[in-house]
């Protein structure tokens, strides 16, 4: 896994990885009020990503184009997460709930020590031309942490009641 992303065993792997975080922040980061899930909502994804890629000559382009197509004011430090090793930064406890580990003196990340280890033009056509595989990626990994946020949304609602 790189960045939370199945494709270790891909030549130039971690620039896929990268591309499909670019994708994962901008869509975590949404306004969920106005861009909303639908039947239609990953094809959407898929032509606002392969559009702004053919236009953008860098991934700062790239994320300036993108953010307004999928109604994302901002992006959130907690979506851009890739932890220290690359991986998601969450542990599963002996009780079976999950936390999410600490950044170092409680730093938060903003995908700058990513995009400055990647080759943004290789990540820029990985994005143009496999737009398909990058949202497949993307939308692997939702999957795997539905289960996780299922969890935390439970334990939350448990201590909302107890108060």
């Amino acid at each position: 896994m790189i960045y939370g992303f199945d494709c270790d065993d891909m030549e130039h792997a971690v620039d896929y990885a990268t591309a499909a975080l670019l994708v994962y922040a901008v869509y975590r980061s949404r306004n969920r009020q106005r861009f909303r899930v639908t039947p239609d909502m990953w094809g959407l994804v898929q032509r606002a990503v392969k559009s702004c890629a053919k236009r953008s000559p860098t991934i700062p382009a790239f994320l300036d184009c993108l953010q307004p197509k999928l109604q994302c004011e901002t992006l959130h430090p907690r979506a851009m997460e890739v932890g220290l090793s690359g991986t998601i930064p969450l542990v599963e406890t002996p009780d079976g709930a999950f936390i999410q580990l600490a950044q170092p003196e409680g730093q938060r990340e903003f995908l700058t020590r990513v995009l400055s280890a990647c080759d943004h033009k290789r990540v820029l056509d990985i994005l143009y031309r496999e737009t398909a595989y990058v949202v497949l990626l993307v939308r692997d990994r939702l999957e795997r942490e539905r289960p996780i946020e299922a969890r935390f949304e439970t334990v939350l609602d448990e201590i909302g009641a107890d108060e």
